[in-house]
């Protein structure tokens, strides 16, 4: 189920099936389900913080909410520990929902991605 999100949502830069293996074998996947699955996150959690490695929703359903609502979950979820995560920079949609959700830029990675694309490294501070 999440090679076929995966493939929906990163058409060209979709994690494997063994790569996906390897993250639930060891970390975490959450969903938002309306009937079926409109997005999802896959993460890693340590005792001090939450690095989300992806966050997606199915392209049909993408500016309706499925993603704030997986994210706010998230975040309360794990509210006493920070958070970190990378984008594109040319993603401005996710950017926009992470600015909106307490993240803020950390700092940037110029030719991070196979395309050359820059990296925007985020992070939310826990909740005191």
């Amino acid at each position: 189920m999440l090679s076929d999100l995966e493939k929906q949502c990163f058409p060209g830069e979709e994690w494997t099936s063994k790569m996906l293996a390897s993250h639930l074998e060891y970390h975490q996947a959450f969903v938002w389900e309306e009937n079926s699955v409109l997005s999802y996150a896959l993460v890693c959690e340590t005792p001090w913080e939450v690095e989300i490695f992806r966050i997606a929703t199915v392209p049909t359903y993408q500016r309706k909410g499925a993603a704030l609502k997986l994210l706010e979950s998230i975040l309360k979820r794990f509210a006493t520990k920070d958070f970190f995560l990378e984008v594109k920079e040319s993603n401005l949609p996710a950017l926009s929902l992470y600015e909106k959700s307490g993240f803020s830029i950390l700092e940037k990675r110029k030719n991070y991605y196979a395309d050359g694309s820059t990296a925007i490294i985020m992070l939310r501070k826990k909740e005191l």
